[in-house]
């Protein structure tokens, strides 16, 4: 998937606000751009109002998208850590700092997607069925290098409901020329036994591995638990959810409640009826069998040592 190339921040939150963006590596590419895009604005005159914006958008991209470890990774290593130079350095040196780090957060972002693809690819073997739940640029990467390599395989594409996601990987697989099956969301049970393994992205992930996702992939984490079918979990390492170090929790998103509604007046008026529109699941690290990140592939306890790997490239930027 190519990724827009933005003209304005006013654009990147009408995306967000809509959920265009596809995956959480694409809301961090729109975080980054973000910033790069208002310390490029020579209309904000003083450091005040430059970090004054800088605050504004990142409010509005965590408001929308709480649940992104991606948005709030690209804040702290891009904002948050550029105000920390603040006193030593003038204007036009902050920023500098913050194009240059918003250009280094995109270009490692597009290289993980690579080396993930490539360390992915390799784990499908010919013949298996994998089983998918939702879209991710990690995950769909994995496919993009086997089906490069000329490996034959198959994939169980749910539905991923009610924003019916996993149709744009169907898009993507069947442009390939990958026989894929599409079922409901409740019939992961179903078609289970005829997987190898399964294969889904993540949005954050926690200190101790928990993987948050779409909702629905605890459900498949379970059932393939059950089966004795392995779940993988593609993911940049920037996905690591960094307060969670300190035990704060993953805050998953509940959306509108009228997006799952027929029709807007459902159960209007009624106080007996209680619409929970979860957007977003977490599955503890248990029934994860690894992280293919670009790193490798990890064991989900293991992603802070990797994030700090991971971290240590901003350090020289000044």
């Amino acid at each position: 998937m190519i990724l827009p190339n933005y003209g304005s921040v006013e654009d990147i939150l009408e995306d967000v606000r809509a959920m265009r963006p596809r995956g959480g590596s694409a809301f961090g590419y729109c975080a980054a751009t973000a910033y790069k895009l208002i310390a490029e604005n020579k209309s904000l005159l003083s450091l005040d109002s430059l970090f004054a914006e800088l605050e504004q958008v990142s409010k509005e991209l965590l408001s929308e998208k709480p649940t992104m470890a991606t948005i709030h990774n690209a804040k702290s290593l891009i904002v948050d850590s550029t105000r920390a130079l603040v006193g030593d350095a003038e204007l036009e040196q902050i920023r500098t700092c913050i194009i240059k780090k918003a250009d280094i957060f995109i270009h490692r972002s597009a290289i993980a997607l690579d080396k993930i693809g490539e360390f992915g690819g390799n784990l499908i073997q010919d013949g298996e069925t994998i089983m998918i739940h939702s879209y991710s640029r990690s995950l769909m990467s994995c496919f993009a290098h086997a089906h490069k390599s000329g490996k034959s395989f198959a994939v169980i594409c749910t539905d991923s409901q009610p924003t019916k996601e996993s149709r744009w990987a169907i898009q993507d697989l069947t442009t390939w020329g990958i026989e894929t099956t599409f079922v409901l969301d409740s019939a992961m049970a179903m078609i289970m036994p005829e997987a190898d393994w399964c294969l889904t992205g993540a949005d954050s992930i926690g200190i101790t591995g928990a993987v948050a996702n779409k909702i629905g992939t605890y459900q498949l984490a379970l059932l393939a638990h059950k089966h004795s079918k392995p779940l993988y979990i593609a993911t940049e390492i920037m996905k690591l959810q960094t307060n969670t170090i300190e035990g704060h929790p993953i805050v998953l998103e509940n959306r509108p409640a009228n997006e799952i509604l027929d029709k807007k007046s459902e159960f209007e008026g009624s106080d007996l009826v209680k619409v929970v529109h979860q957007f977003f699941d977490l599955t503890p690290a248990s029934y994860v069998g690894g992280l293919i990140t670009e790193q490798g592939i990890i064991s989900p306890v293991t992603i802070g040592t990797a994030w700090n790997k991971f971290v240590s490239m901003f350090d020289s930027v000044s």
